[in-house]
């Protein structure tokens, strides 16, 4: 027979934060990461990942952190480069979003269909005469950006509408963005 086991709420952040960003709505894990930000923050600094918390926009995520110098610094993932679609998505998702902001609305979420999704990436890829395997790449860019956070299916997962999470903004600055504008540029089809 084993014993309960009762984990305290903070591992559930901890938890979570390790795998996506955490939001205001999600209640009780927003509440517990707010009370005890500091021993969060602490854990993670311990394993090489600052914790990052935009009280305004109402998310939090990690970042890992880099050192100048040679003291080596822990990491818990990998970097794996964006294919060149997807990093396409990634510019247009960005550029759609700081647009959404500055329209008047009532409106506090971004959401697109997939044939928006499809049209925004598509405007910029080379004409081919296989469209069935352009179709197909852009498909896959929209699954990796969502596995990466930065979409959400939105309305269930029979709908074909995807929310465009706001992390985007923290993730993706215009500083980042026109970075990647000018290697889109210079790396026409190549993954960056």
């Amino acid at each position: 027979m084993t014993p309960e086991r009762s984990f305290p709420e903070r591992s559930f952040v901890l938890a979570r934060l390790l795998l996506q960003p955490l939001y205001s709505e999600e209640g009780r894990l927003w509440d517990v990461l707010r009370d005890e930000r500091e021993s969060v923050a602490h854990y993670f600094r311990q394993i090489g990942q600052e914790l990052v918390v935009d009280e305004d926009e109402g998310y939090a995520f990690l970042r890992q952190i880099e050192i100048e110098g040679d003291e080596p610094v822990p990491r818990i993932g990998r970097r794996q480069p964006l294919s060149y679609i997807a990093t396409i998505l990634m510019v247009c998702l960005r550029e759609e979003y700081a647009r959404f902001q500055l329209a008047p609305g009532n409106s506090t979420r971004l959401v697109l269909t997939r044939q928006e999704l499809r049209e925004l990436t598509g405007q910029f890829l080379k004409e081919s005469h296989n469209q069935v395997r352009d179709l197909g790449r852009i498909e896959t860019a929209i699954r990796r950006v969502e596995t990466l956070g930065f979409l959400r299916q939105f309305g269930g997962a029979e709908t074909d509408s995807y929310e465009v999470m706001r992390i985007i903004k923290a993730r993706f600055g215009s500083a980042e963005l026109e970075g990647v504008r000018t290697k889109l540029s210079l790396n026409q089809g190549e993954d960056l």
